[in-house]
């Protein structure tokens, strides 16, 4: 399920927009690239994916070309060589021709008709010197004897900061120059938000002083991440940070928790309605980053997610058969997440008695659903006596074993071997509490841990996570669990 799932996204690296008379011409001319082929390519989910291929003639000219189709806004590149390439920005104007030199890029390209295009080329130069600055300054602070004093470290912050200013002005420039342009959207999105300094809000007596600084500049941090984001232009799809900045954010600003991950998926989701390409593009992001999130409970996020956007008909992009696996899956994962109560199962026992889970008094209990003929069931089903019941029963705890198959010899003759005569053991061999559905059951085993109220608190761990999650749970409650 997952690999297909992650399909999804991947539609829109090759996207390009339909324009009813426009196409798009970009002329290339390159002496040393004669009766060879130039590609053209554009970035995505950090890899880079060929778009067209322009054959060079004698001449050293040759053209990307297409009559009815315009390339998709973003940051592409014009590959010589697998080590010899470089960007250019395609955005609105997509009828212009390029001159450079294969052997000095950089210092021989040139631009005609694109003025946005020279512009991005001079942004470049801009943040290379700026970079290469603030090493030189950070290799000199290093140097410095003194570099721990007031002073010296006022002096460094005010180079430091002289470069910042520097790069900010020249981007405030392009955003005046290019309005709405795929340059301005993309070299706005590379400026940090400035984080102000919380240590002169807080007295020097504050308890905890450094957590509370640290804490603000986190909130801060998180509130104003996207600030120079804008949700409502797809260039930013294909520019080759994109995506590392969506990473950086969901595991650096978001709490673990699949609420959090949710409310943020859906803040940043919503911000991109009316660009139907970054819409989509998000959506699939963040569901994404829930399904495959290895978090214990991060199933809720993809619940959440799925309903909100892949069950309402509003991710019109994917095919009706993977939408029906998303919805099975759903279905298969809402009963049981973290946190809820577990359905009631009264079932029989290999003696024709009833036993109810609701009705086990425990203060934890192991709801454990096996199988006699698994073979991971042969080898975690003992484990389970050994490594959770011998260990935790004269504390209260339970297992509330429910076998899967319809074969009761087989299933009798597995307890005995083994001895598991200490576990509640029952089935279900009409499926008449729909079990499987409740409890996601398409292999075995399969291991939830209740508290006293039955409420689901961990699931899908082996044997040793079981038993530490116990121990934390008896300790939580009162009682210190010995020779664990």
């Amino acid at each position: 399920m997952k690999n297909l799932f992650l399909l999804l996204v991947c539609g829109l690296c090759f996207q390009s927009v339909g324009s009813f008379a426009q196409g798009y011409k970009i002329q290339v001319n390159i002496p040393q690239m004669s009766n060879k082929q130039v590609i053209l390519a554009n970035y995505f989910e950090g890899k880079v994916y060929a778009v067209d291929t322009a054959q060079i003639n004698s001449n050293g000219t040759g053209y990307f070309q297409k009559n009815n189709k315009k390339l998709a806004r973003g940051m592409y590149i014009l590959l010589f060589s697998p080590s010899n390439y470089f960007d250019i920005m395609i955005g609105d104007n997509q009828n212009f021709s390029i001159t450079t030199d294969t052997l000095q890029v950089i210092d021989k390209i040139r631009f005609e008709g694109s003025p946005e295009n020279t512009a991005f080329l001079g942004f470049q130069k801009v943040m290379t010197s700026a970079t290469q600055k603030s090493r030189q300054i950070k290799e000199a602070m290093e140097k410095d004897p003194a570099k721990t004093s007031p002073e010296a470290k006022k002096k460094y912050s005010a180079r430091f900061d002289q470069i910042d200013k520097e790069v900010r002005d020249h981007i405030a420039g392009l955003c005046k120059q290019f309005p709405n342009s795929a340059l301005a959207t993309f070299a706005n999105f590379t400026l940090s938000v400035p984080t102000p300094d919380f240590s002169k809000e807080i007295p020097e007596n504050t308890p905890n002083r450094d957590f509370e600084i640290q804490k603000k500049e986190y909130l801060f941090s998180k509130a104003h991440y996207w600030d120079n984001t804008n949700f409502q232009d797809s260039t930013l799809i294909r520019t080759p940070i994109f995506k590392s900045k969506l990473d950086e954010f969901f595991n650096t600003r978001v709490l673990m928790i699949p609420d959090s991950v949710y409310k943020e998926s859906v803040n940043i989701i919503e911000k991109s309605r009316g660009c139907k390409a970054m819409f989509r593009y998000l959506v699939s992001y963040c569901f994404n980053y829930a399904l495959s999130n290895k978090y214990m409970g991060m199933d809720a996020a993809f619940v959440y997610l799925a309903k909100k956007y892949y069950l309402t008909g509003e991710a019109d992009w994917v095919d009706k058969k993977t939408l029906e696996n998303i919805e099975r899956e759903v279905i298969l994962t809402q009963y049981n997440l973290i946190g809820l109560k577990a359905q009631e199962l009264k079932l029989p026992t290999m003696d024709g008695d009833w036993v109810s889970l609701y009705e086990t008094e425990a203060p934890f209990t192991l709801l454990l659903f096996w199988e006699a003929d698994c073979g991971h069931c042969k080898k975690q089903v003992p484990q389970v006596k050994t490594g959770l019941l011998d260990k935790f029963k004269p504390y209260g705890f339970k297992v509330f074993a429910v076998h899967t198959q319809n074969d009761k010899e087989k299933w009798e003759n597995f307890v005995t071997e083994h001895e598991l005569f200490d576990f509640i053991n029952c089935w279900d061999p009409q499926n008449q509490t729909n079990f499987r559905v409740y409890y996601h059951i398409d292999s075995t085993p399969v291991m939830y841990l209740l508290d006293k109220e039955k409420k689901i608190i961990a699931k899908k761990l082996d044997i040793e996570q079981f038993a530490d999650i116990l121990t934390k749970e008896y300790k939580r409650i009162g009682v210190e669990v010995k020779n664990v």
